[in-house]
């Protein structure tokens, strides 16, 4: 499968406005600005805001895993804009929020909100702030810690995703963390994603909490690719009178509109599907997809959940599907895959034929040509490259043809990828 298509309608209402306004200014793709935007948003409304569905309240709690190449992925590229938008919403507000970089443990998290015990009189008592941001850019290693035995660390983020009371079970004198309003923002390259998932997080569901997000650079901008200040204040002035206005409004309802629109949703994320890696980490779309309507909505300044934001927020988790999908099928060596393309763009229209694979690129590379077939199905599969067979003087041969689009390797010539237009 390809790379994935964002669709217009994830770029609805006021988050929709914001990414697009900053997008020309970066090299980030825009899915992973919306995709850390909505959970950066939705960690500063904490719990004051939220659903209640399933017998649970669901905060707009987001956990975006922002996942592309060393090379062109812009992971933190993405982040840093968002927090420099953040950041200005900070120098004016009353309860910053509280963030950090990293994750060691289950324990080192829980401290980090956990309940106060006053020096005089030893009473223990919650915390009367409890939200927390942690951005991890390195969530390999995340991965690798669940893999080592007695790490509580994957337990510990699925019950704070899950919004549970947290306690430390390893220490002699344990520390509670009581009702915590945690998100995780995490960065991983596709290879170590792949390398690092085993089977217990991916059916046991320490994965799919994560919104997995495919990106990649979507421009080159030599000279810096900065938002400038007028933009940033005028963005931060409005996120903040949002925060001001809609951080406490309890239970937030759908609107009969949205009660309607949710049904068939939510029958299709329900229907049957088969088991495999795919189905696991695509289970909780249905308390997923809410949540982000959720954040949409407060974004807008609404008070109730309406179609539009439910609407928007299938669309990003169609972005979702559509990046596990392409996780898993995406080539490992992507170098040899670009030589493979700019080989067949050498040919453009005339394409490459099978004697040409064994005879040139296979000898030149000291690739072995029935690999190099196996790369060029993958491909085709992907709609890159197409086969056709023509006919003149002799026998029909087989040509492998690079599509037009493919023709200039992305992210190398400085040419930007188009942001979805505005939804009608």
């Amino acid at each position: 499968m390809g790379f994935p298509n964002l669709s217009p309608a994830a770029l609805q209402g006021t988050a929709g406005r914001i990414v697009r306004e900053v997008a020309p200014t970066t090299e980030a793709h825009p899915a992973a600005l919306l995709a850390i935007l909505l959970s950066t948003f939705g960690a500063w409304i904490g719990t004051g805001s939220y659903l209640y569905r399933a017998n649970s309240v669901h905060p707009g709690r987001v956990w975006p895993l922002i996942t592309g190449r060393t090379s062109d992925g812009a992971k933190g590229t993405a982040q840093a804009v968002i927090e420099r938008l953040f950041r200005e919403v900070a120098k004016t507000s009353e309860w910053p929020l509280k963030a950090v970089r990293g994750l060691s443990s289950g324990e080192g998290l829980i401290e980090q909100v956990a309940d106060e015990k006053d020096d005089e009189s030893g009473e223990i008592t919650p915390r009367t702030d409890r939200r927390l941001l942690v951005v991890e850019e390195e969530y390999a290693k995340v991965l690798a810690q669940f893999e080592r035995s007695g790490n509580t660390l994957s337990m510990t983020l699925r019950e704070a995703w899950d919004g549970k009371s947290l306690q430390s079970v390893t220490r002699s004198n344990p520390v509670t963390a009581t009702d915590p309003s945690i998100t995780v923002i995490g960065h991983v390259t596709p290879r170590e994603l792949r390398e690092r998932m085993t089977s217990a997080e991916v059916f046991g569901g320490g994965l799919n909490r994560m919104l997995i997000v495919a990106s990649r650079r979507t421009q080159l901008l030599p000279e810096g690719g900065n938002l400038p200040d007028g933009m940033v204040a005028d963005i931060a002035g409005q996120l903040a009178d949002r925060l001001r206005k809609l951080s406490s409004l309890g239970e937030v309802p759908f609107t009969p509109a949205a009660i309607e629109a949710w049904e068939p949703i939510y029958r299709d994320l329900a229907r049957p599907r088969p088991d495999g890696p795919v189905t696991a980490l695509l289970a909780r779309g249905r308390p997923m997809i809410p949540r982000i309507a959720l954040t949409y909505a407060l974004l807008d300044g609404s008070q109730a959940v309406d179609v539009e934001h439910l609407q928007a927020a299938r669309a990003l988790w169609a972005y979702t599907e559509e990046s596990i999908h392409w996780l898993y099928g995406q080539l490992d060596d992507q170098e040899e895959v670009e030589r493979l393309m700019a080989w067949l763009a050498e040919a453009r229209e005339d394409g490459r034929g099978k004697s040409e694979i064994y005879n040139d690129f296979a000898k030149r590379h000291k690739k072995a040509a029935e690999q190099t077939l196996e790369t060029l199905a993958l491909l085709i599969r992907d709609g890159i490259v197409t086969q056709e067979t023509r006919t003149g003087r002799g026998r029909p041969s087989t040509r492998f043809i690079l599509r037009p689009q493919a023709r200039q390797p992305f992210g190398k010539s400085g040419s930007a990828e188009k942001v979805p237009d505005q939804p009608p």
